[in-house]
């Protein structure tokens, strides 16, 4: 019995003592206590909920320290390493859904509180990204309220926003504008979702800070810093397209292949992100006619940090390939088509701060574009080889100083776009084009944020002034009144003036018109912010862009198109936004947009979507380890309008686009802090009209994410 009472003690005294964490989560707004938080500890695998008052507990036994992960559905995920000095604990976390204390730059140009800028401004979260379910930041906007996307048969998604073609939105990446444009459309899908950190959408004429291309607004896609990227971020989607459940299981997979690793060497951190996409024939390409389509997206990022200095870095390489076949009823070949775009940019840029009141930052930017497009009969001749490059050198050099209350900014830009293409006349062809812009912002009595900037502009011949003035009203922590009047301009892109092009699939040709004026609009918008405890958010915004000399096709003769310039056109709207927590485990956002777009004559502008409707609703259960989110996006009755090839002109077209709606349904489940499974549906109605879209029926896909920190 002794020996056994020694043992006993021996095994006791050598066993390793329990350390208990317990702690609080509070909300970091008001510091109430936040209920069913999911807490883990990836060291030890083992986690906690925290309880009505926000309380959790956890036990450690072979450890003396923990990396715990707080989530929640309402908020952003809280990390942070503990020890067993620290037994009772206090996390304040972040509210995201309504982020009124996130800081926005597009809309100004400088760091500026969302709750307090006077220009109207979007923000899509990290978290709005993440359960989207999208891939590219093309699938990600169409989900949006007043947005329309179609498939281009030159390649790559465009889209409309607010009753404007994507030609008159300035898009960005990290402040930086996205070149390389081919019909005055944007490829949105040479941008992937990896490492995207937010999407702040400006409505309302830009041009004064912007320049040309931002009448309608800007799209600024801001990605993470890569001092603060994961250190490894790897996924995996496979999809499937189909119409029905059985057509789903019996087509080919298609798969998307998303990874990024970030390395940091001292006060240098380099990251590489790559997004790989392959796609096989499916009821999606009956559009455009492709039987297998490649994109390869790979960025690589530099970035040297030391004292006031930053230094960075970057590339882009974008390629696109795509080939199919067109053929009669009888399965005969008729020809075929490849398309193959390729996009090089080179960004090197340095920012400056003099003491904490003036910075600098310059940019230089290179950027090489190309499409080929070939068309080859049954008989193996090749019927087309059309090439088109677009090369770019850009300078811009901006200041911020702050005196008091009043900050001033501007900048200097100037590019040399050079153009080679076998549609232009001449085949050859290069533009300067200089911008300069100065901007005052200033805080007035606590209440009244006032921003006034004006732009010069010199397009080779022409020169053009866009002013802008803004301001905001918030008589207390709950209303805020925002007004805006500005000018816009886009100049005429050398397709429009120099493009020389025969259309033979379609039965038309077109000419450019060298003698094209700059498109200038005169914008207003109006708009209003309640808020309620940051749990409850409703936004209205109204609308108008008047045209000058906008940019139409006309028919030359039947079957030949050319452009001009008409006196006017109207586009006016207005747009609802609403955000609800609802509790701790569901959320829901919803939107609505009205438009009535209307040219001289009082004819509505080709393609508009009146009216549109948006919303999503989230839901995870009590573990928080699920999280359920259903997107919806509706449009009203419209009639389009389509080119008529006998009388040469755009008519209304026979076919009504009735009221529909598309719903994408998601589930993400957190096996751990480390990994997701994604499982998600869209269209999950199968709506499909094959002339004006939508074009892709019922998908099904299956993700896998993997994250390690660093």
């Amino acid at each position: 019995m002794r020996y056994l009472i020694v043992l006993f003690l021996l095994i006791f005294s050598t066993a390793k003592p329990e350390i208990r964490l317990e702690g609080t989560v509070l909300n970091q707004k008001n510091d109430s206590p936040i209920a069913m938080v999911n807490v883990y500890d990836s060291y030890s695998e083992i986690g906690a909920i925290t309880n009505s008052e926000g309380k959790f507990s956890i036990i450690l036994k072979d450890q003396k320290t923990a990396r715990l992960t707080f989530s929640h559905i309402a908020f952003d995920n809280y990390h942070q390493d503990f020890d067993s000095s620290k037994s009772n604990l206090t996390i304040k976390m972040p509210e995201t859904l309504i982020q009124l204390d996130d800081v926005v730059i597009t809309s100004t140009r400088t760091g500026y509180l969302l709750r307090d800028v006077p220009i109207a401004t979007e923000v899509i979260s990290t978290k709005e990204i993440r359960e989207s379910g999208a891939i590219t930041v093309g699938e990600l906007l169409s989900q949006r309220s007043g947005v329309s996307s179609s498939l281009n048969v030159d390649g790559g998604e465009s889209f409309n926003m607010l009753g404007l073609d994507s030609k008159y939105i300035l898009i960005l990446k990290n402040n930086q504008p996205i070149t390389g444009k081919f019909n005055n459309r944007v490829d949105l899908d040479q941008i992937s979702v990896t490492r995207i950190k937010k999407i702040e959408i400006i409505k309302g004429p830009g041009s004064a800070i912007y320049g040309t291309e931002a009448m309608g607004g800007v799209v600024n896609i801001i990605t993470e810093d890569i001092a603060e990227s994961k250190l490894i971020n790897f996924s995996y989607r496979a999809s499937s397209f189909g119409g029905t459940p059985k057509q789903i299981s019996n087509d080919p997979i298609n798969s998307t292949i998303k990874n990024n690793i970030v390395v940091p060497i001292n006060n240098i951190t380099i990251a590489n992100d790559i997004t790989l996409q392959y796609f096989t024939k499916g009821q999606q390409f009956d559009y455009i006619n492709s039987d297998e389509i490649n994109k390869l997206n790979f960025n690589t990022d530099l970035n040297w940090k030391k004292s006031s200095h930053q230094i960075n870095i970057s590339h882009q390489y974008f390629d696109h390939k795509d080939e199919g076949a067109t053929r009669l009823s009888s399965g005969a070949l008729l020809f075929t088509n490849a398309t193959s775009i390729h996009r090089n940019q080179l960004m090197l840029s340095h920012h400056w701060d003099i003491k904490n009141q003036t910075s600098f930052e310059q940019t230089f930017r290179k950027v090489d574009y190309s499409r080929q497009y070939k068309v080859t009969n049954n008989n193996g001749v090749m019927d087309r080889n059309d090439i088109t490059e677009e090369n770019n050198s850009e300078y811009e050099l901006l200041f911020n100083h702050r005196i008091k209350n009043l900050l001033l900014n501007g900048g200097l830009e100037f590019s040399r776009p050079q153009y080679k293409s076998d549609r232009i006349v001449g085949g050859n062809q290069k533009k300067d084009i200089l911008g300069i812009f100065n901007q005052a912002t200033f805080n007035l009595l606590s209440t009244i944020d006032i921003v006034a900037g004006i732009r010069l502009d010199q397009y080779s011949d022409t020169t053009v002034v866009s002013p802008r003035l803004a301001f905001a009203y918030k008589p207390n922590s709950h209303w805020t009144y925002r007004t805006a009047y500005g000018h816009g301009f886009r100049a005429p892109s050398f397709m429009e003036s120099l493009i020389d092009w025969d259309h033979i699939e379609f039965g038309y040709s077109v000419k450019g018109n060298p003698n094209l004026k700059p498109e200038v609009s005169k914008g207003i918008t109006i708009g209003t912010e309640y808020r309620n405890n940051n749990n409850f958010q409703l936004s209205t915004l109204f609308y108008h862009n008047s045209f000058s000399n906008l940019i139409k096709d006309y028919p030359l003769e039947s079957g030949v198109l050319s452009y001009t310039n008409i006196e006017r056109a109207n586009f006016t709207g207005i747009e609802i936004i609403a955000k609800w927590i609802i509790n701790n485990s569901l959320s829901s956002t919803f939107n609505t947009n009205y438009l009535r777009n209307e040219d001289t004559n009082g004819n509505p502008i080709p393609n508009t979507m009146p009216l549109s409707i948006g919303g999503r609703l989230s839901y995870s259960p009590g573990n928080q380890r699920f999280l359920i989110t259903l997107n919806l996006k509706g449009i009203g009755k419209y009639f389009p309008q389509e080119y008529d090839q006998l009388s040469g002109e755009y008519i209304s077209s026979s076919i009504v686009v009735n009221p529909y709606l598309v719903g994408d349904l998601q589930i993400i489940y957190s096996i751990n802090p480390k990994y997701k499974l994604l499982i998600g549906s869209k269209n999950i109605g199968n709506h499909i009209n094959m002339s004006y879209g939508p074009y892709i029926g019922r998908t099904a896909y299956i993700e896998i994410n993997t994250s390690i920190e660093r």
